[in-house]
């Protein structure tokens, strides 16, 4: 009888065991995933604070979506914004900020051709044909909760930093990415 009670106790503890490796597992993979598996996505290293937040950016963001890029999962953002001080947009590494009470995410943006902006700054002497931004994210690489969007622009040579906040935001939910639509109030 005793062994018997043994054998049942044992067991029972290897049931134990695997549980708690699993659980374990289910809490380290995605640290895992982030740090060794995901290779597009990621935010920049950004050791400095952030400046103050200027108004001299003019940026909207247009959409954004799921998609698949080289077998990962990632959101894709386009939208566009220039630097009102600038003489022109190639001279700057230009980065989508997300901020949160607890983080900044600085994402580095590629420059695509937008036409309809040029059109739509006219009194603007610099080029605007390449003030379009796509930028790509892996949801993994946020924390859960509701991000302030900023632009941040820093000179290739003099590496003078601009950053502005925007009245836009984004939602990071366990499954989505997701824009918060802004109420514009009707005076």
């Amino acid at each position: 009888m005793e062994k018997r009670y043994l054998i049942i106790k044992r067991s029972t503890w290897v049931h134990i065991g695997l549980f708690a490796i699993m659980v374990g597992y289910m809490f380290i993979s995605p640290v895992i995933e982030v740090k060794y598996f995901l290779k597009q996505g990621k935010p920049v290293e950004w050791h400095e604070p952030l400046p103050e937040s200027s108004d001299l950016i003019r940026s909207a963001v247009d959409v954004i979506k799921p998609v698949s890029r080289d077998g990962e999962s990632l959101y894709r953002i386009n939208g566009w914004s220039f630097l009102t001080t600038a003489t022109d947009l190639a001279d700057y590494d230009i980065y989508f900020v997300l901020r949160s009470e607890r983080n900044d995410y600085l994402y580095a943006t590629t420059a695509v051709g937008r036409r309809d902006i040029q059109k739509a700054f006219p009194d603007v002497t610099m080029n605007l044909k390449t003030s379009g931004f796509v930028v790509y994210i892996a949801k993994e690489t946020l924390a859960l909760g509701e991000y302030e969007i900023g632009f941040l622009y820093r000179h290739k040579i003099s590496e003078e930093v601009v950053f502005q906040a925007t009245d836009g935001r984004m939602l990071r939910t366990p499954n989505t990415l997701q824009l918060i639509e802004t109420k514009v109030d009707d005076e």
